[in-house]
């Protein structure tokens, strides 16, 4: 009798060590775990690509962004060669998001250029652009998840005119590896006077991927490549490959960064550079 009270004893302590293992796996899985809709890459302040994800609804993003760029300069600037004559430019971009509805994004930001020398801002210095993302289309099966984006220039800025409007489709694939593969076609049509010999209407398309970096998918690796028509008519293409990484620090906080290469040493490409981005969400 002795041995079979002393069998049943150590069963039922092995059983209720299997039961709260158990549910201490399943409560430590529970909190690390990042959800799906925090995936959404932070598009247009720090990456080229954009996710066909609206943003959580009814939180609020509040984004500062950073972008460096250095482009040599021409002989029809102020230097004629490629080699340290160069063009450093610096532009901080505050950014507001708002998950309005389901699948619907609202956004405004009114960058601030040529930091380093507002005296010599260009012309269309803080204008506002207003967007809006609508996905209109789940991922199902083979079929990508697709958005549709607006982008609308507001000439709010110094000696600025004219109304600029992008029109973005975004598409974005989900695989179980969890990584996502994403492809943008884009279509610009700019009415502004402020560059000469201005190509009215423009296009481009970007391709790009991303994927965890860890198990709970909190940081994750970012790669893009843009190709864009040339601001100019008569001008040709820009090719511009992107490169970084996006860390979702908490519920509310997050970071992203990357670095771009032009590849085609086009004048109105620049040759290297990088952004960072801080985000502070906001939830409902």
């Amino acid at each position: 009798m002795k041995q079979t009270l002393t069998s049943i004893l150590v069963l039922a302590l092995a059983t209720c060590a299997w039961a709260q293992e158990k549910e201490t796996t399943r409560i430590t899985t529970t909190t690390t775990t990042v959800a799906k809709s925090e995936f959404d890459l932070l598009g247009g302040e720090t990456w080229n690509v954009t996710d066909a994800t609206p943003f959580m609804c009814g939180a609020w993003d509040l984004r500062l962004a950073g972008r460096w760029t250095e482009t040599a300069r021409t002989s029809e600037g102020n230097g004629d060669g490629r080699g340290d004559d160069t063009d450093d430019r610096w532009t901080i971009q505050p950014n507001l998001v708002w998950g309005v509805a389901e699948n619907w994004e609202l956004s405004l930001t009114v960058p601030i250029n040529n930091i380093e020398n507002l005296s010599d801002a260009p012309e269309g210095n803080y204008d506002s652009y207003f967007g809006i993302l609508w996905r209109f289309k789940e991922q199902e099966g083979f079929w990508p998840a697709m958005a549709l984006g607006s982008n609308l220039r507001i000439p709010t800025g110094e000696d600025s005119n004219g109304v600029d409007w992008e029109l973005r489709l975004a598409l974005t694939n989900e695989y179980d590896s969890g990584i996502r593969s994403h492809l943008n076609f884009f279509g610009i049509t700019a009415n502004g006077d402020n560059i000469e010999d201005l190509r009215h209407f423009q296009y481009g398309a970007v391709a790009g991927l991303d994927g965890p970096l860890c198990a709970d998918g909190a940081v994750r690796w970012v790669l893009d490549y843009m190709y864009r028509i040339s601001d100019h008519d008569g001008g040709g293409g820009q090719n511009i490959g992107e490169a970084g990484w996006q860390w979702q620090i908490n519920e509310c906080n997050k970071l992203g960064m990357s670095v771009q290469v032009g590849l085609d040493h086009a004048e109105e490409t620049s040759d290297i550079g990088a952004a960072l981005t801080y985000a502070y969400t906001i939830l409902p």
